[in-house]
């Protein structure tokens, strides 16, 4: 699409016109990226980001943004992009193509579980027990187990406040559950933001009522205890260990074969094979050492 016609959509000043094939944040790695800026903030954010392509921005900034990038002026950036994406995704196949609900042979789909009718896969073998919903844009892979009470596709927690308004934004993509992914009961997983899936690798095991929030990736052979609630855009490595009621803040990373130990709240990157604990978590040998200074 291009910027070009995103202005018959939603009021906005062509400066530079350029083609662009995803919306998202300026810390989000898509190629051929369109993103907004209201202040200079996340300036350096954007000029550090390669997959970038065109902005919607304010007349101030104008002059601060790259010469190659597509350039858009509006009064309000934030609204003009959310209203352009919840446009592309309610009204166009920009982010996703329709298609009939597939259920594999020799699945094993609970009466009582509730499929949507078009728009998932379900693979071989897999296991759907009693009040498991799947909502459209999930595709489940081989053997995978859903226990009872889960929602898989879930609309995610997107609002934007504009003034006294809140606008909801339209969660444009889906959730992909790789081979042998087992999810314990009552657990929601959303679906993703700017299309693209949520996903969760083989093998990984979630306990019951685990939250993973719109945009997430989760390796492989994870093991993420009861209540952990994983937010927007994170990225676990794999064979990662959460424990339960653990809190990981939005876009934070976790190295492969990390561990967040029972009840942290994690606000920045975990390293590989490092063990974190507390609120909020820093290494964990550095907070045991602490806790015996003040016992």
């Amino acid at each position: 699409m291009r910027l070009s016609e995103a202005a018959s959509v939603v009021p906005l000043q062509v400066v530079r016109d350029a083609d662009f094939a995803a919306l998202g944040f300026v810390s989000h790695r898509r190629a051929a990226l369109l993103v907004f800026l209201e202040s200079d903030r996340f300036l350096d954010g954007l000029l550090a980001n390669a997959h970038v392509c065109a902005v919607i921005t304010v007349e101030s900034l104008a002059d601060r943004i790259p010469s190659g990038l597509g350039l858009a002026l509006s009064d309000a950036p934030r609204r003009a992009f959310y209203l352009l994406h919840n446009h592309l995704a309610s009204h166009t196949t920009f982010y996703w193509q329709d298609f009939p609900t597939e259920v594999a042979g020799d699945a094993v789909v609970s009466p009582a579980a509730c499929i949507a009718a078009d728009n998932v896969r379900i693979g071989r073998r897999a296991v759907i027990e009693p009040h498991v919903t799947v909502l459209p844009r999930t595709i489940i892979g081989d053997d995978v187990i859903l226990r009872a009470g889960t929602v898989v596709g879930a609309q995610g927690f997107q609002f934007v406040r504009l003034g006294e308004a809140i606008m909801a934004v339209a969660h444009a993509g889906g959730v992909r559950l790789h081979d042998r992914v087992e999810v314990l009961a009552n657990c929601t997983i959303a679906r993703a933001l700017f299309g693209g899936f949520t996903e969760v690798g083989a093998d990984t095991k979630l306990d019951s009522q685990v939250y993973v929030a719109h945009e997430v990736v989760i390796g492989r052979r994870c093991l993420i205890g009861a209540g952990a609630a994983i937010t927007g855009s994170v990225t676990v490595g794999d064979d990662v260990w959460i424990g339960p009621n653990a809190t990981i803040a939005s876009e934070v990373t976790i190295g492969d074969g990390a561990c967040v130990t029972l009840g942290s709240v994690v606000t920045r990157d975990v390293a590989p094979g490092q063990r974190v604990t507390g609120n909020f978590a820093i290494d964990h040998d550095r907070f045991i050492a602490f806790l015996r200074t003040i016992r």
